[in-house]
């Protein structure tokens, strides 16, 4: 009974930062309304084999804006660093799922709230769980599945880089662009790529960015040419990419060779503009 009375306050307060979450600041969602969703609090019981958080009352949620690593992975050791660091994060912690809808495999689809240690203030600042684990290094920021909050998840992945934690301790966990042998095992996979552009080209409808000399081989980006201004800026076109430094992230096709399609703005970035002379040919070497 003094488990519950203590969770009425803290409850309260996870519903109150999820309905102000608007930035993404407390949460990726609003508290949804009452109704066979309605969130109550639970523990993290695993992760099952499609990725998803099994919670202790049955319950299963799939966290938007955030890409796990699976067992399919060929980067050895990426899933047992992933894992421990979401253990780090979720450690008997109990969580509140800030979620509208199920996905159509019937699980909850969203964010969830991290409830305060007993004894811990209860201010309404309850973390999001997605922005914890990846700050903690568990995965990769899908700013595409929560382009609302892409700032927020993007910075927080951005201080898992920064400190090396979970996945990113390992430098291989971004994939040079130019290895597409290595980018072709990833075919399936949720990926974080860089490297410089060598040749951009363009038809009616999309967009390619070309890494290597064998463009039937090599990987390419590939984006609607309808969308091109919106996803990389107006005045902007395809030949002038030749040379920058890119980072884009997605799930690798094979297209020929291995392709990621960007669809959203918040999937490519420019990193640096064209390398000088002398810095292509340090990269050539």
């Amino acid at each position: 009974m003094r488990r519950r009375l203590w969770l009425l306050p803290l409850l309260s307060a996870a519903l109150a930062s999820g309905a102000a979450a608007q930035a993404c600041e407390h949460g990726m969602a609003p508290a949804p309304p009452p109704g066979p969703f309605a969130p109550a609090a639970a523990l993290a019981a695993g992760w099952g084999a499609d990725g998803a958080l099994a919670l202790s009352d049955g319950r299963s949620l799939v966290l938007l804006g955030l890409a796990l690593p699976t067992a399919l992975d060929p980067q050895p050791g990426l899933l047992a660093r992933s894992r421990a660091a979401a253990e780090m994060v979720l450690d008997g912690r109990l969580l509140v799922p800030a979620v509208r809808s199920a996905d159509r495999h019937g699980r909850l689809a969203g964010d969830a709230v991290l409830l305060p240690e007993p004894g811990s203030p209860a201010d309404g600042g309850s973390p999001s769980l997605a922005l914890a684990l990846l700050a903690a290094g568990a995965g990769y920021a899908d700013p595409g599945a929560a382009p609302a909050c892409a700032a927020a998840l993007l910075a927080a992945e951005a201080q898992a880089r920064q400190k090396r934690r979970g996945i990113f301790s390992d430098p291989d966990t971004v994939a040079p662009a130019h290895d597409h042998d290595r980018l072709g095992r990833r075919a399936g996979l949720f990926t974080l790529v860089e490297g410089r552009v060598r040749a951009a080209g363009a038809t009616r409808e999309k967009v390619f960015l070309n890494f290597g000399s064998r463009w039937r081989e090599d990987f390419t980006i590939v984006l609607p040419a309808g969308d091109f201004a919106t996803i990389l800026g107006d005045g902007l076109v395809a030949a002038m990419l030749r040379g920058t430094l890119v980072s884009v992230r997605g799930v690798v096709r094979m297209d020929g060779g291995p392709a990621i399609f960007v669809r959203s703005r918040h999937e490519i970035l420019i990193l640096e503009g064209p390398a000088t002379a002398e810095s292509k040919e340090d990269t050539a070497r």
